[in-house]
């Protein structure tokens, strides 16, 4: 009974992230006839972002999804650069800071803590439409208040992370988040037993961008987009 939930919640983790990834083209082919610049495309744009997320994993190199890992946390940035690179890869470039205070692992164990990703370089590609794809590169350490897993381990570990995923714009300054990610988690051999996390991460959050050109009408082409609160 206990492995048959396990796989179950597994299953709707993966069930979610399709979800969100055909959303999220059904929503960019809809918005295709539509052009205008966003705050992410604008350098020096500091960008303040909430978000949640959850994790299901592989614990120990088994083959079923058997542990999952509740996230919440607020993430910090700016936009590094101007829009530029050819073709589909064009782009800016943009780095976060990332406070997770909520870190919560399930199922094979409970543990509680804390997570900080100092390194987050995400790629925010130029697109027509309301929609905005990246890519993203992560990296942070995660202190729990005990081993993770069980044993002679350690309650501190490193957390990579990449992946990819959308923006949604609600107007230039407004977005709605949807990223799915690869993720692991261990102990970098900091301790004699370094067993590794590998999973599946899915975030969903809220963005509020404060651009160097301080009103939205002030952004170029942006004199017919959406006005909406």
């Amino acid at each position: 009974m206990v492995k048959q939930v396990r796989v179950t919640l597994a299953q709707g983790f993966l069930q979610a992230a399709i979800g969100a990834t055909m959303l999220a083209i059904v929503l960019t082919s809809r918005c295709s006839g539509q052009n205008f610049v966003t705050a992410t495309e604008v350098k020096g744009t500091e960008d303040l972002e909430i978000w949640a997320g959850g994790v299901a994993a592989q614990h120990g190199g088994t083959t079923t999804f058997n542990t999952e890992v509740w996230t919440a946390g607020v993430r910090w940035g700016r936009v590094l650069t101007a829009p530029h690179g050819p073709g589909w890869l064009h782009g800016s470039l943009q780095w976060s800071l990332n406070v997770i205070p909520l870190f919560i692992v399930s199922n094979l164990q409970t543990a509680y803590g804390a997570e900080l990703d100092p390194i987050a370089f995400r790629w925010n590609f130029r697109h027509h439409g309301w929609s905005r794809p990246y890519v993203e590169m992560a990296g942070g350490v995660v202190f729990t208040n005990v081993n993770i897993p069980r044993g002679d381990t350690s309650n501190f570990n490193v957390v990579p992370k990449i992946g990819f995923g959308w923006q949604i714009f609600r107007r230039a300054e407004r977005s709605i988040d949807a990223g799915i990610y690869a993720w692991h988690l261990s102990n970098a051999w900091t301790a004699p037993r370094n067993p590794s996390v590998n999973g599946i991460q899915i975030t969903v959050g809220y963005h509020w961008f404060r651009p160097r050109i301080r009103t939205t009408a002030d952004l170029p082409g942006n004199n017919d987009i959406h006005k909406g609160p």
